[in-house]
């Protein structure tokens, strides 16, 4: 693939249980520090496109019975995004994705983004955006760096798998009528997007997380 991709998984920063990972044509790399991401994020940016997703809840369904309204989306199965985990990650998504779109439209000012996966960026600054769902049995013990990595790992490769096939990208979660939190996140940081992205529904890409030092999650 020409793009790189990117996914982060979403943790805080100051409690260090976040984890990243790149891959492309000029450059691998991996990590737990969210400015490090940054930095090496924005050079392939100048360069050429990515890919990029983060693993926390990035849309909520907009449904019209009540109670209806906190049901797991489709697809979620026993993991979902209104309980649990699901809310953590979600909560924590809201503070620290805007953290990382400022920081990487300020890297590459003629950066746009987009939320439409059945044309992928090809050119500098096209950012394409989506949603990395890493879920298993979970984890027992202490989850390290190295987890969060790996999980972000698995979602890249995820990812590449999906553009790389012969059949178009379909999401692994439904849910067409929404409310999207990196559009909300985009507007929010000045990225040349219309409120339309609001709306919009992001690709959701499935993956298993990776093989840990205790329990496979």
């Amino acid at each position: 693939m020409s793009m790189h991709v990117a996914v982060v998984d979403i943790g805080s920063p100051e409690k260090k249980n976040l984890g990243w990972a790149i891959e492309g044509p000029s450059l691998s790399d991996s990590g737990g520090d969210v400015d490090r991401f940054i930095e090496r994020s924005g050079e392939v940016m100048r360069t050429g496109p990515l890919a990029l997703g983060f693993e926390a809840p990035m849309y909520v369904p907009m449904r019209d019975l009540p109670e209806y309204l906190t049901r797991g989306r489709s697809g979620e199965a026993n993991r979902p995004f209104s309980a649990g985990a699901g809310c953590g990650a979600l909560v924590t998504g809201l503070v620290v994705v805007p953290y990382i779109l400022a920081g990487l439209l300020k890297a590459c000012p003629f950066a746009t983004a987009s939320l439409d996966w059945t044309t992928l960026p090809t050119r500098p600054g096209e950012v394409f955006l989506f949603e990395a769902f890493v879920s298993g049995v979970g984890r027992k013990g202490s989850v390290t760096t190295v987890d969060h990595v790996a999980d972000a790992r698995a979602a890249l490769h995820r990812f590449q798998a999906k553009a790389a096939g012969p059949a178009p990208m379909t999401s692994d979660l439904g849910d067409s009528v929404c409310l999207n939190l990196l559009g909300a996140a985009l507007l929010r940081t000045g990225w040349p997007v219309g409120v339309g992205v609001l709306s919009q529904p992001c690709l959701v890409v499935r993956a298993q997380p990776a093989l840990s030092g205790a329990v496979s999650a």
